[in-house]
């Protein structure tokens, strides 16, 4: 019993640990995003030929080294590519349109490069638009609730679901920023799918604890 007990002591001091340190690494470094999240360049440029995506992508590797890149097909007959690069130099410029050339058979220049510099997207600002969606979904579930479950004291188990939800996330979102896992529109999905799958197991145990009492 005792090793029950000290074993959830551990647990609970881990979780602590982990949001606080969440909460230090947030505040002074901020979230680690992908690039498409973070300041970038924008690059997209008409081959007038069949743009390859994967070769693109090969001659973007020779071009930016270890700087993160993304290609992006472009337009109906797949002629043209976007390039998004955390940041791209006059010398790079010269050398990407050189291997394009080379690759592709065409006389393009650096002229043909329309580059456009991407501000870094605002994490709330991304969420934003599930907020209110997800306020009146999580409502109505708990209307549900405070009605199916009032012989379990419904009012309790509302409360059970919001806190545990809350820490659920919580442990997520700081292992995110502690780990330092590039936050993605992927990711975000994730964890607003994750709170759905929780309050769904919420509901699913209350319904199971109200067929016992039935019994």
């Amino acid at each position: 019993m005792d090793t029950k007990k000290n074993s959830g002591k551990i647990v609970i001091l881990g979780i602590i640990l982990l949001i606080v340190a969440g909460i230090i690494v947030v505040a002074l470094k901020g979230f680690h995003v992908s690039l498409m999240f973070g300041k970038h360049e924008a690059i997209n440029i008409k081959l007038d030929v069949d743009a390859d995506v994967n070769k693109v992508r090969e001659i973007c590797k020779e071009t930016f080294g270890k700087k993160d890149f993304v290609v992006k097909g472009l337009e109906v007959f797949g002629d043209s590519v976007q390039i998004n690069v955390s940041s791209i130099t006059d010398e790079e410029k010269n050398i990407l349109i050189e291997k394009l050339n080379e690759g592709f058979g065409t006389q393009k220049t650096v002229e043909n490069l329309n580059i456009k510099s991407v501000s870094n997207k605002r994490i709330r600002d991304v969420i934003k638009p599930y907020i209110v969606p997800m306020i009146i979904a999580y409502v109505v579930v708990f209307v549900y609730m405070f009605i199916r479950f009032a012989k379990i004291n419904a009012v309790k188990q509302i409360v059970n679901s919001i806190w545990k939800m809350i820490l659920l996330e919580a442990i997520l979102v700081s292992a995110i920023a502690v780990l330092r896992i590039a936050v993605n529109d992927l990711l975000i999905s994730i964890l607003i799918l994750i709170a759905v799958a929780h309050l769904s197991y919420r509901v699913a145990a209350c319904e199971k604890e109200m067929e016992k009492m039935e019994e």
